[in-house]
């Protein structure tokens, strides 16, 4: 084992971004460009059972609301699995159906649902995403223009990120370190300089001398 836990792994996954700072950090970094800065977030229930008995449950890895009401899920995806792009809109999708109250009267709301955004970091290569970040909304299909704003996936995939070493933000480190941080056994000086108050955090967190024996 290494200085820092894997990121990738279930564990390290969950131990180190389940801490409110430590999550606001990382989805201001990787959001920045589409939704309002997130002050803070809740993590809620990861499981949606099913209603019904042919229909299926859903457990998610991370799921948060933020301070304006926005969902948002996070999971971490290490192996290629066939139709993963199916998966991934029956997550958002499913969040959204929870969301929705029975017995809705359409008619009497007064605004529109909170945003929902998925998003999925990948371990592994999938077929047709072929950049270190793809995201994806309901667009008008002739105009390219988004039609529907409720909702955004993000799909960050980890064998297709480099590092640019001239033009570092604080997106391309929290991505660096999930796809390096369990084979570091040092990490670069220029982080703790760019880094905020939650990726300090996860670092300290990620220690893997700073485990409990049962972890």
């Amino acid at each position: 084992m290494g200085k820092y836990i894997d990121l990738r792994c279930d564990f390290g996954f969950k131990y180190c971004m389940s801490d409110p700072i430590v999550m606001k950090s990382f989805l201001n970094a990787i959001l920045e460009d589409d939704v309002e800065p997130i002050e803070s977030v809740v993590f809620e229930n990861t499981e949606i059972p099913k209603e019904l008995q042919e229909q299926r449950g859903v457990t998610f890895d991370l799921r948060c609301t933020t301070q304006s009401g926005d969902s948002i899920l996070i999971e971490m995806q290490n192996s290629c699995q066939k139709f993963f792009k199916t998966r991934a809109n029956y997550y958002v999708y499913k969040l959204m159906d929870s969301k929705i109250t029975k017995g809705l009267v359409w008619s009497k709301m007064t605004e529109d649902i909170s945003k929902i955004i998925g998003i999925f970091i990948l371990g592994e290569n999938i077929p047709d995403i072929d950049k270190a970040i793809t995201c994806t909304a309901e667009c008008d299909v002739k105009t390219g223009e988004i039609f529907w704003d409720r909702h955004r996936k993000y799909f960050l995939s980890l064998p297709k990120f480099h590092l640019d070493a001239d033009n570092i933000t604080l997106k391309d480190i929290w991505i660096h370190t999930f796809k390096n941080l369990g084979n570091m056994e040092n990490i670069d000086p220029s982080v703790y300089e760019r880094a905020d108050e939650g990726l300090l955090r996860m670092i300290e967190k990620a220690k893997v001398g700073a485990l409990s024996r049962e972890e």
